[in-house]
């Protein structure tokens, strides 16, 4: 406690005391004279810094990213395969001798009478259709090349994951008033006078 404040404690203590004495004791010679003074209370304005939202760690997941990609697929494999060539043929006409030339004997009427005559019979021919081979049947084999086709598909060109983001805190800076010093009530002697009238 300062010594000023030990003095106005002391001289209220007096004045209060003066005031409730004896009225005989009223208009005697001054010492000193004071007057109570009032002391407003102090303040002033501080910036302090608070934090609006904590920080922390965010688990963010990224999702997988996908692309399309075209290939070429086999549709069917190559192979080998049998086949038949059927035999060239036409047809062919030839004369041919049905009967050859022959002696015999035969009945004949000579002169209105029945004679046994010696004759000649000559060689019978007739034409005969033939079909021929010109080219004979045969088997070969063939190569079929594979058949190829091109697909497109969707692919995953990156997985999804999950990632670990560092978030610092948010801090503002506000500005409030306190007190400094609180107010407060005191004596202090007359200025410029060392007697009071």
């Amino acid at each position: 406690m300062s010594e000023f404040s030990t003095l106005c404690r002391s001289l209220s203590a007096a004045v209060l005391a003066l005031s409730v004495a004896s009225p005989a004791l009223a208009g005697g010679n001054t010492l000193a004279c004071y007057q109570q003074v009032h002391q407003p209370a102090v303040y002033k304005t501080v910036h302090q810094q608070v934090v609006v939202r904590a920080g922390g760690v965010i688990h963010e997941t990224i999702p997988a990213r996908y692309g399309q990609v075209t290939e070429k697929v086999l549709v069917t494999p190559a192979q080998v395969v049998a086949r038949h060539i059927p035999a060239v043929t036409r047809t062919v006409h030839q004369t041919v001798m049905v009967r050859p030339k022959s002696v015999g004997w035969e009945w004949r009427y000579v002169n209105g009478k029945k004679t046994l005559c010696k004759v000649v019979h000559p060689a019978q021919y007739e034409t005969r259709a033939q079909t021929v081979i010109v080219q004979p049947a045969r088997t070969v084999h063939e190569r079929i090349p594979a058949r190829y086709a091109h697909r497109t598909r969707t692919v995953v060109i990156e997985p999804a994951r999950t990632v670990a983001r560092q978030v610092p805190p948010v801090i503002k800076t506000v500005a409030r008033t306190v007190e400094v010093q609180p107010a407060s009530s005191g004596w202090v002697q007359v200025s410029g006078r060392s007697r009071c009238p």
